[in-house]
């Protein structure tokens, strides 16, 4: 089991008074700067022929992403926290053969985001999270813990659709098929932070 270890970073004198994990764990409070990046994947508009090595940096960067999500202490900030991370892989992701998964995770995401900005938890602070030395790549909006479960059965639907879309945007092109087929497996895996939401 991944252990939960977490501190939202905020701006001024709040920040110490609002760690999502206990003081024992590593990391600390920071004003918002520029996100570490998580993986060497070259800025999107490059043109890409679908390769084994571009392929597993991309489903790396999915996977880490996952995992850092995993490791934040308070679960209402699951959703917004993938979106956040497969924001960051859809930008960074290569046109050409890539051009169509980029722009499924491009959905995927701003789909997520819209259920946790429609959904606002008014008792917890949005802000960056930090987990041991990585910085969530934007401010997280934490979802209403009340809804969490009905949310996260949302945020999984979109996740599912994303996998589907990927699979069937291969249709014609042998070529991509066993990268989008991993690009969706890895997307898959993803689900399982909601199911503990």
């Amino acid at each position: 089991m991944i252990a939960r270890l977490s501190r939202l970073v905020l701006p001024g004198a709040l920040s110490a008074a609002l760690a999502l994990a206990p003081d024992s764990a590593p990391g600390q409070f920071a004003a918002p700067g520029p996100a570490r990046p998580q993986a060497d994947i070259a800025p999107g508009p490059t043109l890409a022929t679908a390769s084994a090595a571009t392929t597993d940096r991309i489903v790396a960067r999915i996977e880490a992403g996952r995992d850092f999500c995993a490791r934040i202490a308070q679960r209402a900030y699951a959703i917004d926290c993938l979106a956040a991370q497969l924001e960051g892989v859809a930008r960074d992701m290569p046109g050409g053969d890539y051009r169509a998964a980029g722009q499924i995770l491009t959905r995927a995401a701003r789909d997520l985001r819209r259920i946790a900005e429609a959904n606002a938890d008014p008792a917890l602070p949005r802000g960056r999270v930090r987990v041991a030395d990585t910085i969530s790549p934007r401010a997280l909006t934490p979802v209403r813990r009340d809804a969490l479960d009905r949310l996260a059965a949302q945020a999984a639907t979109i996740l599912q659709e994303a996998e589907t879309a990927l699979l069937r945007s291969t249709e014609g092109s042998a070529r991509r098929m066993v990268h989008y087929q991993r690009i969706a497996a890895a997307i898959g895996s993803t689900k399982v932070l909601l199911r503990s939401a």
